[in-house]
């Protein structure tokens, strides 16, 4: 599923992948569920949220077996409200170049057109 929100400057694809993400500031290792990616970073599903701010480590795949997808990123916003998906909207800072290739395809296979 894709979307393009107006009020979204990348669009979004849904996934429901796994992500291991390691906090930083307490080296905290956590695996957490991927909701969706876009090419500026990802929504990553939790109720443990950190503060706005919080520098990560992460790492994942997009299909099984696949190449992995890691690198940094930085917790930009926080989704609270129990009436919604409760996570956080992670910005990547860095990424891996086989990472920013598989990004590309994957916006590709969805029509959509890929920056990273």
């Amino acid at each position: 599923m894709v979307q393009n929100d107006n009020r979204r400057k990348f669009a979004r694809i849904y996934l429901d992948s796994k992500v291991k993400v390691v906090f930083r500031e307490t080296e905290q290792r956590n695996q957490l569920l991927l909701a969706n990616i876009s090419e500026g970073g990802l929504f990553l599903t939790s109720d443990q949220l950190k503060p706005i701010g919080t520098k990560l480590h992460f790492e994942f795949r997009v299909q099984d077996g696949g190449e992995t997808i890691s690198g940094f990123g930085i917790v930009r916003w926080v989704e609270s409200d129990p009436s919604r998906r409760k996570g956080m909207g992670i910005q990547f800072v860095e990424i891996n170049p086989e990472g920013k290739k598989i990004i590309s395809e994957l916006f590709k296979k969805k029509g959509l057109q890929s920056l990273v």
